[in-house]
């Protein structure tokens, strides 16, 4: 039975984050950026701190006080697990997840590929393979090779495909 990371990491326990509201120091700020002239001019974008730990969260996703006020709690949940649990944070369980993903759909995809085309190991060692054979054959004759050579020119011509001729000839021909 095979005992993963993942398995040791379950085994461990994790630790439940839950935020008090007496733990919190709320301020609201002028917003920035994106959102046109209501983010710049009302004071919608939440700062909050955990006192506890001083972890600090700044939030204006939305250009809404209440909207931005769940996030911003929302957001500082998942620093304070990340703080408190590490590799065991939901976050970090979830990266985890992804990144084994992907490694399965890569390998895969090698997989699937490496049946398909030969390797470049295989293909040097099947063009190893017939310079050794050339060089074990003898000729029956006793002669040389030239003729030989002017037979592989003739193959070559079998090879050149005579509709891709005609068209180049029409086009030059223009």
């Amino acid at each position: 039975m095979k005992c993963r990371d993942g398995d040791n990491k379950a085994r461990q326990r994790r630790t439940e984050v839950n935020l008090k509201e007496s733990d919190l120091r709320e301020s609201f700020v002028k917003g920035s950026g994106k959102g046109g002239q209501k983010i710049n001019k009302v004071r919608n974008c939440v700062l909050l701190t955990h006192l506890p730990t001083g972890l600090q969260v700044q939030c204006q996703k939305t250009r809404s006080l209440d909207g931005n006020r769940r996030a911003a709690r929302k957001l500082l949940l998942q620093k304070l697990d990340d703080q408190v649990n590490g590799s065991l944070s939901k976050h970090s369980q979830k990266i985890d997840r992804l990144r084994r993903k992907k490694a399965n759909r890569r390998a895969k995809s090698k997989h699937k590929y490496a049946k398909n085309s030969p390797t470049e190991e295989e293909q040097q060692q099947g063009e190893g393979e017939e310079e050794d054979d050339e060089d074990d054959e003898d000729d029956e004759d006793g002669e040389d090779d030239e003729d030989d050579e002017d037979d592989e020119d003739d193959d070559d011509d079998e090879l050149i495909d005579v509709e891709e001729h005609k068209f180049k000839s029409k086009k030059s021909a223009k």
